[in-house]
């Protein structure tokens, strides 16, 4: 009878315990996943003005999901060196200029990378305005239509959950199309945290 009750005891223990985990592990991934829709990951500056995005005010603007990939140009002609292609879910460079005051007519931007590297954008660029390629490299027809995004998702899956070093994201530029399109790496950034907006008038 004692066995019995001392074999009880500790079953139930035992599944006390597991249950205090599970909960523990829940909760730590439901606070991951708060922190990480909640803290900052964009600044988009222009002059005088600041916005602060989280994910959850950037899934909040429109979406686009296109395929892309980008070639390395500079090892043209001799070589041909590619990304696999991707498809890439974000939101379009123009929605968020569009979000500023008085956006001039004519303007560049320099989009800085966590590590400090910045890249700049004419504004042709910014609308679609760029060299294509083939998988062969060779410049493909100027008339297929390109746009730059934002991303934050890459086939599917948040960059957090595939890039958790942030080595790539959490975002990223890339230059897509509703068909699979390569263009030069030099335009393609990774590690994304802050946009400027600079007037060219």
């Amino acid at each position: 009878m004692i066995k019995r009750r001392f074999v009880l005891i500790n079953m139930l223990v035992f599944m006390l315990i597991i249950s205090l985990t599970v909960g523990c592990v829940e909760n730590n991934e439901t606070s991951n996943e708060q922190e990480e829709t909640s803290s900052v990951l964009l600044t988009v500056i222009f002059g005088g003005y600041q916005a602060n995005y989280t994910l959850g005010d950037i899934e909040a603007l429109e979406a686009y999901t296109g395929t892309g990939a980008y070639i390395k140009t500079k090892f043209l002609p001799e070589s041909v060196v590619t990304d696999d292609i991707h498809e890439y879910t974000g939101v379009l460079m123009t929605t968020f200029l569009e979000q500023i005051p008085a956006l001039p007519e004519n303007y560049t931007i320099s989009v800085i990378s966590s590590d400090g590297w910045t890249t700049n954008y004419t504004l042709n660029e910014i609308l679609g305005y760029v060299d294509v390629y083939n998988e062969t490299g060779n410049l493909s027809s100027s008339e297929r239509a390109v746009v730059m995004i934002l991303a934050y998702k890459e086939d599917g899956s948040y960059y957090s959950e595939i890039d958790p070093e942030n080595e790539t994201g959490p975002l990223r530029i890339a230059f897509v199309g509703d068909n699979p399109i390569y263009t030069p790496s030099d335009l393609w950034a990774k590690m994304v945290v802050s946009i400027e907006v600079i007037s060219q008038q």
